[in-house]
C-alpha cells in the first residue's frame, strides 16, 4: 500500500466513522493541507458540506447548523492561523454545550518547530473550551489504524450528547503529497449508530415545599409540555427570552427585567416574606437586574442543571441538581404554599404589558422600532437576536411571545453573529436583529448567504457605534467616551448589502416599517438609522414611567 492509498485509507475511514456517530454537516474552508479531509467529506454520499473561506465566519456557521437540533457538526480547516480562526466559535460552543467537531490539518512531526511555514501549535489550542482533544498518527501501514479512529471516534461521541455535550478537537497531521485517492468511496460502508439517549435523574432532590419563584433559562431540551408541572397557584415561573416555553405557558412573567430594576423597599421585603424557595433552571438570565436581585435576596436558592457544569452565577445556590428537567421536576413535587405571590406578579405583568401596549407609540428610539418589528412579523419567524441591545430590548418590549428566539448567550459576544443567524436559518425562517457594530465585526459572514442562497431577513440599527456603552457609567466621560466607547463607523451598509446580494432599504422613522416590509422572502436588509443620545433618552424614560407604574403597586 502506497502512500496515497494509506492516506485515503485514514481519512475517509475518519469522516465516516464521525458520519456514523452523527456528523451529518461538515463546514470546509479551502487549504492546502487539509486537502485529503476536505475531498473525503465532499466525497461522503452522507454529508452535506458547505465551503466558507473565512475560518472565524465557517466556524459560527457551524455553530449556528448545531444550535437548531444540537447534532454535532464539523469543520475542516488547514493548518496555521487558520486553526487558530476557529478559536471564537469554539468557546462560545463550549460555554453554549454545543458538539462542534473541530478537523484541524497540521504539519507532520518534522516540520514542527523549526520555522516550517503555515506551521504553529496546535496541539490542544482549544483546551480551555473543548471536552476532549486528540491527534492522529501519520498515515501508515500498521494494522492498528482502523481500530484506533474507531476508538478515538467513540471517545469523542461521549460529548455529542447527554450532560456532557460540548465541542472536540481532532488534529490530523498530514505529509504531502495530500491528493487522495478519490476513487477508494468503497470505505464509506459504515451505518449510522444510535447515540444515547441520556436521562439522568438526580438521587439527591428533595421535594420543595411552599410558595416558589422558577427562573427558567435557554435549555437544550424542549419544555413545552412542563406545563402540567409547573402551572400552580403556588408557583410564579419566570421565562428567559430564549426560552421557547414562553410560546405555550401564556401565565409566565417575562417583564421580569423591567420589575427587578425598579423594586420599592416594601416590594422587595413582600418577595422575601412570601417566597419560601427559588429554583433556577438551564441557564443563568440574560437580565442584570433579575441577577442582581438573585445576588442580593435572602430567600434559599437551589439550581437545576441539564449539564455537569453546573452555572452557579449569580450566587453559588443551597443545592444543585443536574439532569434530565422534567423528571427532576416531577421528582420535586411542589407541595404546598398560597397563591399570593403569583397573583402579586402576574397584575404586575400584566399592568407592563398593558402599559406598554398603551404608550409605546409615543416613543420613536429603537425600543419602538423592536415592539413594531415584534408586532408585525409573523409569529412562524424566529428571531436571532445579537448581544448588547437587541436581545435587551425584545426581552423589555415583547409583549406577544409568540417568536422563537436565539441568540449567543455563552460568552455573550458579538462575535460571528451573522454567520451563526446565517447556519440558523438554513433550517428555519429567522430575522436577525443585529446593531451596526456586530454587523461589521461579522460582515464576511454574510457571503454564506449568497454561496448557499440562504434566505434571511437582516433588521440592522445603525446608531453609528456601540449604543449599549450609552448606557453604561463611563458615558459621564465625555473626553473620552466617544473615541473609545461610542466608535462611530460612519458606515452606509447599502454597500455591504449589494456586494453580497442583498436587498437593501433605509429608514429612519417608524412609520416605514409594515408587515409586507417585515416579511419579505428573500435576503433582505433592513438599514434602522437611529440616533444613540436620543435612543438613551427615550429608553430611560420609558423605563422611569414603567418603574412610577410597578412601584405604585401595592402588596
Amino acid at each position: 500500500m502506497n502512500h496515497q492509498e494509506m492516506l485515503t485509507k485514514q481519512v475517509f475511514t475518519l469522516i465516516d466513522v464521525l458520519w456514523s456517530y452523527g456528523m451529518e454537516e461538515v463546514v470546509i474552508s479551502p487549504g492546502s493541507r487539509s486537502t485529503p479531509i476536505a475531498i473525503a467529506a465532499e466525497l461522503h454520499p452522507s454529508i452535506r458540506t458547505y465551503v466558507h473561506p473565512d475560518e472565524r465566519s465557517a466556524a459560527f456557521f457551524a455553530l449556528g447548523l448545531a444550535k437548531t437540533d444540537r447534532s454535532p457538526v464539523g469543520l475542516i480547516c488547514t493548518s496555521g492561523t487558520a486553526a487558530a480562526n476557529y478559536t471564537p466559535a469554539m468557546a462560545e460552543a463550549g460555554l453554549s454545550h454545543l458538539p462542534l467537531i473541530a478537523l484541524t490539518a497540521d504539519r507532520p512531526h518534522e516540520l514542527r518547530g523549526i520555522g516550517a511555514p503555515q506551521s504553529i501549535t496546535q496541539n490542544n489550542m482549544y483546551s480551555n473550551y473543548v471536552k476532549f482533544f486528540t491527534e492522529l498518527p501519520l498515515a501508515d501501514m500498521h494494522e492498528s489504524l482502523e481500530d484506533l479512529i474507531e476508538t478515538k471516534i467513540l471517545q469523542c461521541s461521549r460529548f455529542f450528547t447527554g450532560i456532557n455535550t460540548g465541542p472536540v478537537h481532532i488534529n490530523i497531521p498530514v505529509r504531502e503529497p495530500s491528493m487522495p485517492d478519490v476513487s477508494m468511496t468503497g470505505l464509506f460502508n459504515r451505518k449510522q449508530k444510535a447515540l444515547p439517549e441520556y436521562r439522568m435523574t438526580d438521587e439527591t432532590v428533595k421535594p420543595l415545599q411552599g410558595t416558589g419563584l422558577l427562573l427558567i433559562g435557554e435549555t437544550r431540551e424542549d419544555l413545552s409540555d412542563i406545563g402540567g408541572i409547573i402551572d400552580r397557584e403556588n408557583l410564579t415561573v419566570i421565562l428567559d427570552p430564549r426560552q421557547h416555553l414562553r410560546r405555550f405557558l401564556k401565565n409566565a412573567v417575562t417583564h421580569h427585567d423591567l420589575i427587578f430594576n425598579v423594586l420599592s423597599e416594601a416590594q422587595y421585603s413582600f418577595i422575601e416574606e412570601n417566597l419560601d424557595f427559588i429554583l433556577r433552571i438551564g441557564e443563568p438570565l440574560t437580565s442584570k437586574a433579575a441577577n442582581k436581585f438573585l445576588s442580593s435576596t435572602n430567600v434559599p436558592q437551589y439550581v437545576l442543571s441539564e449539564v455537569q457544569e453546573v452555572k452557579t452565577y449569580p450566587v453559588a445556590p443551597a443545592a444543585s441538581y443536574i439532569g434530565n428537567v422534567p423528571d427532576i421536576l416531577e421528582q420535586i413535587g411542589f407541595s404546598g404554599g398560597t397563591p399570593d405571590f403569583k397573583k402579586w406578579m402576574s397584575h404586575i405583568e400584566a399592568s407592563i404589558t398593558d402599559f406598554i401596549d398603551e404608550n409605546i407609540g409615543y416613543f420613536t428610539d429603537e425600543g419602538r422600532f423592536t415592539y413594531d418589528i415584534i408586532q408585525k412579523t409573523g409569529h412562524a419567524t424566529n428571531f436571532f437576536l445579537s448581544s448588547s441591545m437587541p436581545i435587551r430590548d425584545v426581552e423589555r418590549y415583547d409583549t406577544l411571545n409568540v417568536h422563537p428566539v436565539y441568540s449567543n448567550r455563552g460568552a455573550n459576544g458579538i462575535d460571528g453573529v451573522v454567520s451563526t443567524a446565517l447556519g440558523t436559518a438554513l433550517s428555519r425562517t429567522v430575522t436577525l436583529i443585529i446593531g451596526d457594530v456586530a454587523l461589521y465585526h461579522d460582515m464576511n459572514g454574510l457571503m454564506m448567504a449568497k454561496l448557499e442562497d440562504i434566505d434571511i431577513n437582516i433588521i440592522v440599527f445603525n446608531n453609528n457605534g456601540g449604543g449599549i456603552f450609552s448606557f453604561l457609567p463611563q458615558h459621564a466621560d465625555k473626553d473620552h467616551f466617544e473615541r473609545l466607547f461610542g466608535t462611530p463607523l460612519d458606515l452606509d451598509f447599502s454597500h455591504a448589502a449589494a456586494l453580497y446580494g442583498f436587498d437593501h432599504i433605509s429608514i429612519t422613522d417608524v412609520d416605514e416599517l409594515d408587515e409586507r416590509l417585515l416579511n419579505r422572502s428573500g435576503k433582505n436588509m433592513i438599514e434602522i438609522k437611529t440616533d444613540r443620545d436620543r435612543n438613551l433618552l427615550e429608553h430611560q424614560k420609558l423605563k422611569e414611567e414603567i418603574g412610577k407604574m410597578v412601584t405604585a403597586i401595592g402588596t
